[in-house]
């Protein structure tokens, strides 16, 4: 047996058209190290992760290079062999967290059957050390009525419960509140010191994850572009104002090109005439999950054109917030109002256009996808269907918008699963543009994206308010969102929204994380 828990050596993957998404990688880790894996969306840092586990996603191919997990040649096992390793051996918590999370469990059930035979009090415990409320009304909570945060950390919770050698976390501070994600950090940090596993993390958090680790590895391409203990120092003094990799900062426009600019067909002319009537409005609003209100006498208003952010620590009610704006979870009282006409609770009672003119989009892409859909087909399918265009118009429309939001069109014929988090979270976007909304309920759209992908991103969707009054409800935790991206901040706290003072910006200090909105 390897004194290493992990060994990755000369690791090559390739897509379908046989380019390549890792090539040549090599990493060893052993008990009690931990390693951060930082690149911009797409750079590969996924299909590492899973290839750490003995996956590769579907479409993608092992050119050559082996894996091994405490010894064991994860390639060359069974595939009942590499499962049982994966479940004894390994603990992965995914962007995803709801897909690692079965939908008709309970949060106690989920934890107790990693434990074996579990008491309530022995899961309140596991609860507890991730900041997660431990009452039996929580326990009994199915994965749906928890927040995008609340679901990140039972995940991990039930991931840790087997005591693996090998932990693999990919973007364990995505969605989180910075509070939130320093209790995660720390405890995380506490549990291996006394588990003694070996920690791979992928991450964009370079202010907080990554400074946790003993070393950094940067992929470029698929390619590792740094490595050791002192690479982080080196992306924040070759990105100058803020600790983010060379290839992060690079802005991938050419001067004076208008990359952004509307796609053909998109936009209308005159479409920025700024409207400063209120588009929605929300009162008395109240929502919650079995006995009692998580939300009680929510009322606001947005205006056409307008950006707001919603903002507030994890599992105040954001997330379920904006679920009940879609119609996705019905509220116990109160009114939802859009363009002057009140709306149905459910998303299905309510007229074509009122739900292609309030479109969310959401923080889980991966369970927003049909997995057996085509990209193409998960654009088109919303704009045939809300808007009436012909199978040949949506799917120009489709190529447009994947242009659009930064994706090569030839991802237009792969699957969900077949993609990084970061452009799934793009594609779904796309999704949503493509019924031309009057309103974009944006759920952490920039948590499983690099900073210069999320600033990209963002930038989109704020050039769409301007070119088409689009109005932007920002569910956010990313300090660049509002104080880059937004007119006006929401603050939920205690069940309830008041109206709070937007920060200006201020420039974040080269190794520092960003401070909270």
């Amino acid at each position: 047996m390897t004194a290493e828990t992990l060994v990755v050596e000369n690791l090559s993957v390739t897509d379908p058209a046989g380019a390549p998404v890792l090539s040549g990688v090599g990493l060893r880790l052993s008990a009690g190290e931990r390693l951060a894996v930082v690149g911009e969306s797409g750079a590969g840092k996924s299909t590492l992760a899973l290839a750490a586990l003995g996956v590769v996603r579907p479409g993608l191919r092992r050119a050559h290079g082996s894996v091994l997990v405490a010894g064991e040649d994860v390639f060359a096992l069974s595939e009942r062999a590499r499962r049982r390793l994966r479940r004894t051996t390994t603990a992965w918590l995914s962007q995803d967290p709801a897909s690692a999370l079965t939908p008709t469990m309970a949060v106690r059930e989920l934890i107790a059957e990693q434990l074996g035979r579990a008491s309530r009090a022995e899961v309140a415990e596991r609860l507890r050390a991730l900041d997660l409320p431990d009452d039996a009304a929580f326990q009994d909570r199915l994965p749906h009525q928890l927040s995008g945060g609340q679901q990140r950390r039972v995940a991990l919770a039930r991931a840790l419960a087997a005591r693996p050698r090998l932990v693999v976390l990919d973007e364990p501070t995505a969605g989180l509140d910075p509070a939130a994600a320093r209790t995660l950090v720390t405890e995380v940090g506490r549990l291996q010191r006394e588990l003694g596993f070996a920690l791979l993390a992928i991450t964009h958090d370079l202010g907080l994850m990554a400074r946790e680790c003993d070393e950094v590895l940067v992929l470029d391409g698929g390619r590792v572009a740094d490595r050791g203990p002192d690479a982080l120092a080196r992306i924040s003094a070759d990105a100058g104002a803020e600790p983010t990799p060379r290839a992060f900062v690079t802005d991938r426009r050419e001067p004076g090109s208008d990359h952004h600019a509307p796609a053909p067909g998109i936009d209308g002319p005159g479409s920025g005439r700024m409207d400063t009537r209120p588009l929605l409005r929300v009162e008395s609003l109240a929502v919650g999950h079995g006995a009692g209100d998580l939300l009680r006498g929510v009322d606001f208003e947005v205006s056409a054109g307008e950006a707001v952010a919603l903002v507030g620590p994890s599992g105040s009610g954001k997330s379920t917030l904006a679920r009940c704006l879609a119609g996705l979870h019905p509220p116990s009282s109160g009114t939802v109002t859009l363009d002057g006409r009140v709306l149905a609770p459910r998303a299905r009672r309510r007229t074509a256009d009122q739900r292609a003119h309030l479109q969310l989009v959401g923080q889980d892409p991966l369970g927003a996808l049909h997995p057996r859909r085509s990209v193409r087909s998960s654009i088109s399918g919303p704009a045939r269907l809300l808007r009436g265009l012909s199978r040949a118009a949506a799917a120009e429309e489709a190529t447009a918008l994947l242009d659009l939001v930064g994706l090569p069109v030839g991802l237009g014929d792969r699957r969900p699963r077949e993609l990084s988090g970061g452009q799934r979270q793009r594609v779904v976007l796309a999704r949503a543009l493509a019924v031309r909304p009057r309103l974009l309920v944006c759920d952490e759209v920039t948590s499983a994206l690099d900073r210069a992908t999320a600033r990209e991103v963002t930038g989109l969707i704020d050039e769409l308010r301007t070119h088409r009054g689009l109005a932007v409800l920002h569910v956010t935790h990313d300090p660049d969102v509002v104080r880059s991206g937004c007119e006006r901040v929401l603050a939920l706290s205690d069940g309830t929204v008041a109206d709070r003072d937007r920060e200006p910006a201020a420039p974040t200090a080269v190794g520092a994380p960003a401070p909270p909105p």
